[in-house]
């Protein structure tokens, strides 16, 4: 089934060498360009200064909340605001509000990057919390990489929906992937949608409304599936079939491929009539932790057809990011999907098999550095010593706590959601964001 190293692993070093700065991300989002180009589109990344292959500066190095890469032969350049000294994202925010890219199309001589509006707002708490807002697309000339304009997309009349998950070309249509937020049985998750449009994103869109029928009106839209979604997913077409191929949600390291006979789905659960297959099991350190799937077609090896696929790699503790850099990074692996579907038994796939693990050193910040543990709804906040703010964000960017510390303590997560949250302490040396699954 997977192949899970070989010829793999140029994909994964050629990103050592990013030339202007760029030293880890998620997302891991490409894009074919019609010159033959590649387009990669990052999440928060981490800009700076490294002191060896993986290893970066604090000092000289900063997060923005996204970028891009364009990769032509061996030479990938990155592209946000201002300087790797001083650098902003790509896509900038508008009245204080952020964007994380999604996948993109090219129409002409512009790139267009489905983006993410995350807005900072008083909740009426100490502090300030964020709320996720619509989808918005993003306007870059291309080639430069300068940035036109970023509007949000006035067909989408629903803020718990997202588009631009995964765009997909056939017959004359841009069918375009996304997901609705659920909520069932106290927990919320992410189902399947889509539209469509002719020729261009920019015209008025199309909603799937059920039974092969399509609504220009957003509230007819109904979901392709009951099937939770990861925030990425990627749906792919080979010998007549449709697969959507996807990590589990909640931080589990499980990847899954969905089938149907068409690109409408539906993407069911297997216990209500969906064939879905788990393909891989994702093992990694208790420390590290692994989400959101993408696929890059246009990459091949030799005469076959498998897929390239990529997911994303974290760490629960802030400062080992710094230390090594393989800690954020996406892993590559080959993928045949016919071959995935009819395995008897799903593969292990070992997230550091591959590298030289002995290489990863210990956190080495001192007294600078903050360390988190978590057992039984209880975060355990240790080696503060200095003033630091920790905020506690729910999924949908709900602040549910915020307090500045002074000295280590611990947290109560009871009667927050059992769900992931997000963890962020800011201190004189910066900030940064622990991702967690509040859960007994």
């Amino acid at each position: 089934m997977f192949d899970p190293w070989a010829e793999c692993a140029e994909q994964f070093y050629k990103f050592n060498a990013v030339e202007n700065g760029w030293c880890a991300s998620d997302a891991t989002i490409s894009l074919l360009l019609p010159d033959g180009k590649t387009l990669w589109l990052w999440g928060d990344c981490l800009v700076g200064v490294k002191e060896s292959t993986y290893d970066v500066s604090n000092s000289t190095s900063t997060f923005i909340n996204n970028a891009a890469i364009i990769e032509e032969d061996d030479v990938l350049r990155a592209y946000f605001t201002g300087t790797w000294q001083n650098a902003s994202s790509l896509i900038p925010s508008v009245d204080g509000d952020i964007f994380w890219p999604e996948h993109a199309t090219i129409e002409n001589d512009t790139i267009k990057i489905f983006a993410i509006r995350i807005s900072f707002e008083d909740t009426g708490v100490p502090g300030f919390g964020f709320r996720v807002l619509t989808t918005h697309m993003a306007y870059f000339t291309y080639p430069g990489m300068d940035h036109i304009r970023t509007r949000e997309i006035p067909y989408i009349t629903d803020t718990t929906m997202r588009f631009g998950t995964h765009v997909f070309e056939k017959d004359g249509f841009k069918y375009i992937y996304g997901k609705k937020d659920t909520i069932k049985d106290g927990f919320k998750y992410p189902v399947p949608m889509l539209a469509r449009v002719v020729n261009s994103v920019d015209e008025p869109w199309q909603f799937y409304a059920g039974n092969d029928t399509w609504s220009n009106d957003c509230s007819q839209a109904v979901p392709i599936g009951d099937r939770p979604m990861s925030e990425s997913f990627f749906v792919y077409e080979k010998g007549g079939k449709y697969y959507l191929i996807m990590h589990e949600i909640w931080l589990i390291g499980e990847l899954y491929i969905l089938e149907s006979d068409k690109l409408t789905g539906p993407w069911n659960r297997a216990g209500t009539g969906g064939i879905e297959k788990k393909i891989a099991v994702v093992k990694s350190p208790e420390e590290n932790f692994t989400y959101n799937l993408f696929a890059h077609p246009h990459f091949k090896r030799g005469e076959g057809d498998d897929l390239l696929i990529t997911f994303n790699v974290n760490h629960r503790d802030f400062w080992p990011i710094w230390d090594d850099t393989r800690n954020y990074r996406a892993r590559f692996y080959w993928l045949d999907v016919e071959e995935a579907m009819s395995a008897a038994i799903p593969d292990t796939l070992d997230i550091w098999e591959y590298f030289n693990v002995t290489g990863i050193r210990e956190n080495d910040r001192g007294t600078d550095a903050p360390q988190l543990r978590m057992a039984w709804q209880t975060l355990y906040l240790e080696n503060i010593m200095e003033p630091t703010m920790m905020e506690i964000f729910g999924p949908d960017g709900r602040l549910y706590i915020s307090r500045r510390l002074h000295e280590d303590g611990t947290v109560s997560l009871a009667g927050l959601p059992e769900s992931v949250l997000l963890i962020r302490l800011s201190n004189r040396h910066g900030s940064m964001v622990r991702k967690i699954i509040n859960a007994y």
